[in-house]
């Protein structure tokens, strides 16, 4: 239920932050052009895994070996999730979806959450670890007055698919909640969705939940101080210090992933695609040095460039009709043939197949 905004506390003006822009992908052949933040890993493979299973989506061998090894995909990955769930068209249907993220998906940010000494202080670690599963936004922990709040801040342009991943975020986030609070004090929480109220009101379990506040200056969530403040009874200090200190180790990893940098170089210089020794050199690494790093994270420079290579191939595929031939060559491929059977292997449809399947029907403005 939604209550009009008179009826409740004051809430402050606070402006959503930006990270520093990146440039945007240049393309030609009257296909917009996408920010390279969609190519740079964003967001855990675990919770790709988890939404394939619900929207019952195929995968091909290649994926799944792909997702064997946990990781952050780039938001690009995704699209085939946004197209299952009409994403553009029905972006409440993101509240659901993130109601149904258990608390496992969330690895060690959400066993520190549900061992910490209250909601309030769990909030505070949800901010502190979020980056280890998500990081299209940055996350803050924050007292105001007689509440306390999590505010969510996009870091990357999300397009035509904002509400949506919005909702994802701050339901699935909010969801964590649920296994350490009593339903009454959840009930006495607050939902700030930036973004006006839809004409009909999504159905699912979040109906009963907390109040849904529409056109609020940020998004998030928050609870009165008093009940942020109250002891939680399945606070365990041991635990919380374990699961932080794992926390702490997984988010020092992703700083230094040799795989992420590779790929942000790969994507930097498309489509000219750097050789394997000149990444070395980029990285002040011999070349073996960076292959055995790259085999310590159980993935090789050929699938990170064919990945590199097919995640474009998607964008040109679904957002122009430029012939296969010219996508083909764009990539970085000596002829059609060999995109095709690549493609294939990855994505488990021919380029052809693939276009047809993702019409050219989803607005990608902001």
């Amino acid at each position: 239920p939604d209550t009009p905004e008179s009826n409740m506390p004051k809430i402050d003006q606070i402006v959503p932050g930006h990270g520093p822009s990146a440039p945007a992908v240049a393309v030609d052949e009257g296909v917009a052009d996408l920010p390279a933040e969609w190519f740079l890993p964003s967001v855990h493979s675990m919770y790709f895994q988890l939404f394939s299973g619900l929207l019952d989506l195929p995968l091909s061998a290649a994926q799944r070996e792909s997702l064997e090894q946990p990781r952050l995909l780039p938001l690009l990955d995704y699209l085939p999730i946004f197209d299952a769930t009409r994403a553009v068209q029905q972006p409440q249907s993101g509240r659901g979806l993130g109601w149904q993220i258990p608390m496992a998906a969330h690895g060690s940010m959400g066993a520190a959450a549900l061992a910490s000494r209250s909601l309030g202080h769990a909030m505070q670690t949800i901010a502190r670890y979020a980056h280890i599963r998500n990081r299209m936004f940055d996350f803050e922990c924050r007292r105001e007055g007689a509440w306390v709040r999590l505010c969510v801040y996009p870091r990357i342009p999300l397009l035509a698919y904002r509400v949506f991943v919005e909702n994802v975020t701050v339901f699935a986030k909010f969801s964590i909640l649920q296994g350490m609070a009593h339903p009454a004090d959840l009930r006495r929480g607050r939902i700030l969705l930036p973004w006006p109220a839809p004409d009909e009101a999504p159905s699912g379990s979040e109906v009963d939940g907390p109040l849904c506040v529409h056109g609020a200056p940020v998004l998030g969530y928050e609870f009165p101080a008093e009940v942020a403040d109250r002891p939680s009874a399945l606070h365990d200090p041991n635990l919380y210090r374990l699961v932080c200190q794992a926390g702490d180790e997984e988010l020092e990893r992703l700083r230094g992933s040799v795989s992420a940098k590779v790929r942000h170089l790969l994507h930097a210089h498309q489509p000219q695609w750097p050789a394997l020794d000149e990444v070395a050199q980029r990285l002040s690494m011999s070349r073996r040095t960076l292959l055995r790093k790259l085999e310590s994270e159980k993935i090789s420079y050929q699938q990170l460039l064919d990945e590199a290579r097919n995640e474009l191939a998607c964008w040109y595929l679904r957002q122009s009709r430029m012939p296969l031939g010219h996508v083909a060559e764009k990539i970085g491929f000596s002829d059609q043939t060999n995109f095709s059977r690549s493609f294939k292997r990855w994505k488990g449809h021919s380029p052809k197949d693939y276009r047809k399947q993702f019409a050219l029907d989803a607005p990608m403005g902001a």
